[in-house]
């Protein structure tokens, strides 16, 4: 194998991987159930709203319509809609086709990028009246998780179920593989990052920033910031999967597009 077509297998590799080894993580969680099998990667939560419930990986190229069944009436008989993720080594070739065939639409195509990290820019201070730290306490993580549930619109009863089953990732605690970083205005938190550390790569997850802060750059400082800690860990790539407005974003920190993730649901059931 020629080094350049190494290097894409690599990132093919880190893009698939370390998004598996992030969302796995919902499965693990209190009252939740995690499907990890050979030809397929799925799991289930108590929370019936997107993305609570999801497909990440399949695989399968023999039984594909008994697998595929299987897995949408599990969703079916609880009355859940779920995703379903299609990745580029995703099998079979005609999965779309077959999802539709049971009435998924795609709802979202994320551009899956990369980025050599000793190719990123330096992090620019925050702008006046803004601060960003790390998510280092418990008050953080909760700050941190208000913001997942305020961007999924969670609701209200089921912020707690959130806030558990968010602790089997263990965001910022000692020795974990994933950090988080919240740009806090007037002592409130407005924007966050999420960084996972995994399948050789850092990946960047969770960029949000809610109305009123948006305009300042906040989500450029937060990878940024997050990215720099990551390449002081050790790591040479970086990898995200950009929404179509966020593209031109990264694009302009360096990232380079690499391959589109589509993401199906039942219609009408998803919205970024």
């Amino acid at each position: 194998m020629d080094p350049l077509t190494a290097e894409l297998a690599n990132v093919e590799r880190a893009l698939e991987q370390n998004l598996w080894a992030l969302w796995m993580r919902f499965g693990r969680g209190a009252g939740c159930v995690l499907h990890n099998e050979p030809d397929a990667l799925w799991f289930e939560t108590p929370i019936p709203t997107l993305p609570y419930n999801a497909v990440l990986r399949h695989t399968s190229e023999y039984g594909v319509d008994r697998s595929i069944d299987r897995i949408f009436e599990t969703y079916r008989v609880r009355g859940v809609p779920f995703v379903w993720l299609i990745h580029p080594s995703a099998a079979p070739a005609d999965l779309a086709a077959k999802l539709r065939a049971r009435g998924l639409v795609e709802v979202e195509t994320v551009e899956g990028m990369w980025l050599d990290l000793s190719l990123l820019s330096p992090v620019p201070p925050p702008p006046a009246g803004i601060q960003i730290r790390e998510v280092e306490t418990d008050a953080d993580r909760e700050a941190f998780i208000d913001l997942v549930a305020w961007r999924w619109e969670v609701p209200g009863e089921f912020v707690p179920t959130l806030r558990e089953i968010s602790g089997s990732f263990g965001i910022g605690a000692p020795g974990s593989s994933i950090r988080g970083w919240i740009a806090w205005k007037d002592g409130l938190p407005v924007s966050k990052v999420l960084l996972n550390q995994a399948a050789g790569a850092a990946g960047i997850y969770a960029v949000a920033t809610r109305p009123e802060a948006r305009g300042q750059g906040l989500a450029r400082r937060l990878t940024l910031a997050a990215l720099d800690a990551a390449r002081e860990n050790g790591h040479q790539l970086a990898v995200l999967h950009a929404t179509p407005m966020s593209v031109d974003l990264y694009a302009k920190l360096g990232f380079r597009s690499f391959a589109p993730f589509h993401v199906y649901a039942q219609p009408g059931n998803f919205h970024l």
